[in-house]
């Protein structure tokens, strides 16, 4: 009986950790999500660049959230305090050459038919050629519930690289 009471506790541990690692992991809601991109960007970008475009699902709890776009080490707020109903949604972050500048848009767009997709977009402009972090991330308002997801790797420089245009 002993061994097996030994072999169904193994048995058991091993399914667990098997179903771990094959299901995929949702951002939890109370998690700063990122939806970002790392890749090497030229100083003086023209019209007739391809654009770049990094896209992730995402669920989120029904709250309110911060959403911002960021590039090289510069950012800005594109809603404060937002409200998303509770659901899945597909982000997409897309980077546009123009003459001089890029045109950076972010999209969330739900699941949910009823509710429509929420856009936001910025240019900027960059001072070096080099290789750079870029996206958008979403923070929450509200308490974390479980593990926070990391911050991807992005280069930090202490001299301003980007700066947002008009701003």
């Amino acid at each position: 009986m002993m061994k097996r009471k030994g072999f169904l506790a193994l048995a058991g541990g091993l399914f667990a950790a098997t179903l771990s690692l094959t299901t995929p992991a949702a951002a939890t809601a109370a998690e700063t999500a990122y939806n970002a991109k790392t890749q090497f960007l030229t100083a003086y970008p023209t019209d007739s660049m391809d654009g770049s475009c990094v896209q992730r699902r995402i669920e989120l709890a029904a709250g309110n959230y911060t959403w911002r776009l960021f590039f090289a080490d510069a950012q800005v707020t594109a809603r404060e305090g937002m409200y998303f109903g509770a659901g899945w949604y597909t982000w997409t972050d897309c980077l546009d050459p123009r003459s001089g500048y890029y045109h950076h848009t972010s999209a969330l767009d739900p699941d949910n038919p009823a509710w429509e997709t929420v856009n936001a977009s910025v240019d900027w402009q960059l001072y070096y050629s080099d290789t750079y972090g870029w996206g958008s991330y979403l923070d929450p308002h509200f308490a974390a519930l479980n593990a926070e997801e990391e911050a991807p790797d992005v280069p930090v420089n202490p001299t301003p690289q980007a700066e947002p245009l008009g701003r």
